[in-house]
């Protein structure tokens, strides 16, 4: 029996961006709601210490939970579990009891993002990677907006907002098994070696670069702020995520790029702090390139993932991140009466950044970019010269990452005997006699292409 979904839902693509999308939207929206609940029981300083310190070192311990033990952590599970730790942590009406619930809401979040980063790495081919990413974070970006607008975030706070919660769980519930057939995440099936140089380079420069952004964050700019509304900021980093995507998948060094760019903002924001048209340019602009450094850490790790076949240290990068931006708080608390000595120090680690940066651009963008553009552009010359319609070159795709008959069909939501003669017409437009034959005919156009750079 065939599973019948909408025709819109058949583009892996899609379903990936939007299985994304409700689980940031889940995720980021009960953390809003906790930490909405935790001003009204404590002080602004305490709830972020609390929340954006604790909160996101419990997010990493999450994360590092799932890349220990992903065998064992289901997402309906992980799910589940955090929309139960949910309703003590929003209702809660003393302080410890919504602290505790709300580090354990922040764990099982943590858990929750390694399943769709692992997801991303997995079932998404490369070239769509950013902006599956960066549409989905994206859209549930503006969702949580949206849903914060309502008596100007008081129903985000209420326990009424708990409804909607069960409501995108059941979502999830729908959409998850249209992701359960595993498509391969490149054209080719075969793991790369992993150079743990490489590896621990990139580790060290996703930390700093989120220190030193959240860092940024914190610079005097009161007189800048006052006239600017905080929600609108979603909508700039909304828009900054699907342009990102969009860079990223295009050319992963612009990309990388956009991001270095982004550590210099707030240094920017700094020196115009008094001029309130050129403050509101580059407040902007700090929430558009922030989406460039979410896009970032989160395909860099999802592209070295699925080079080796060592999928879940997909969410390796977001781990960082968030140790980053907990260790960050905790600085900029601790340095928040000492607004010079914060600079100083943002400065100090900003030029640490921007030299790991730079050694990590080296090692990884410069030797791979000739490789990454060339198995895009032979794809397409290959399909091109082929005259071969949107479903064939997906067929094609599947066959390349070495996918029986059988499972085509089931990953496209189609029957087999639709498959064959899908088949039949892309031996017959590539003058092939078999698979192997139009494998072989691929790779002859693909590898000398790489070998010239």
């Amino acid at each position: 029996m065939q599973v019948r979904v909408p025709r819109l839902l058949k583009s892996v693509p899609v379903r990936c961006a939007l299985w994304v999308a409700l689980c940031f939207f889940l995720t980021s929206a009960i953390y809003l709601s906790w930490f909405y609940h935790l001003l009204e029981l404590t002080n602004g300083v305490a709830a972020d210490l609390i929340s954006m310190g604790a909160g996101y070192l419990c997010q990493a311990a999450g994360l590092g939970l799932f890349i220990w033990q992903r065998d064992r952590i289901s997402f309906t599970g992980a799910a589940l579990l955090l929309a139960v730790a949910a309703v003590p942590a929003l209702v809660s009406g003393s302080l410890a009891g919504a602290v505790i619930f709300g580090l354990i809401v922040n764990l099982l979040c943590g858990a929750v993002a390694g399943h769709y980063l692992y997801v991303l790495a997995d079932r998404v081919e490369s070239g769509r990677r950013g902006l599956v990413f960066g549409a989905g974070y994206g859209l549930s970006t503006i969702a949580a907006w949206l849903l914060s607008l309502p008596g100007q975030g008081r129903f985000l706070r209420s326990r009424y907002v708990l409804p909607v919660y069960l409501a995108l769980l059941a979502g999830l519930a729908l959409l998850t098994p249209c992701l359960r057939p595993a498509e391969g995440a490149d054209v080719t099936d075969k793991p790369q070696p992993l150079s743990d140089k490489n590896l621990i380079l990139a580790c060290a420069a996703v930390l700093l670069l989120s220190l030193v952004k959240n860092m940024g964050f914190s610079f005097p700019s009161a007189d800048v702020e006052a006239g600017l509304h905080m929600e609108l900021s979603r909508v700039f980093y909304a828009l900054g995520l699907v342009a990102a995507g969009i860079v990223t998948d295009r050319s992963r060094r612009h990309g990388a790029l956009c991001t270095a760019a982004a550590l210099a903002i707030p240094f920017i924001m700094l020196a115009v702090r008094d001029e309130p048209v050129s403050a509101f340019v580059c407040w902007s602009l700090d929430y558009l390139f922030y989406g460039f450094f979410s896009v970032f850490r989160a395909v860099l790790f999802a592209d070295i993932a699925a080079r080796a076949h060592r999928y879940a240290l997909a969410p390796l990068g977001l781990l960082l991140g968030r140790v980053g931006d907990a260790v960050g708080t905790f600085l900029c608390v601790a340095l928040s009466e000492r607004k010079v000595a914060l600079v100083a120090a943002t400065f100090l680690l900003f030029l640490a950044a921007v030299f790991l940066f730079y050694r990590l651009f080296q090692a990884v963008y410069e030797p791979d970019t000739a490789r990454q553009r060339s198995e895009r552009e032979v794809f397409e010359d290959f399909a091109i010269q082929h005259d071969l319609s949107a479903r064939e070159r997906e067929v094609l795709r599947l066959v390349l990452a070495e996918r029986s008959n059988a499972e085509i069909a089931q990953a496209l939501f189609v029957s087999e005997s639709t498959i064959k003669y899908h088949m039949h017409n892309l031996l017959k437009k590539t003058g092939c006699k078999s698979r192997m034959d139009l494998m072989a005919r691929y790779a002859a156009a693909l590898y000398p292409r790489l070998e010239r750079g």
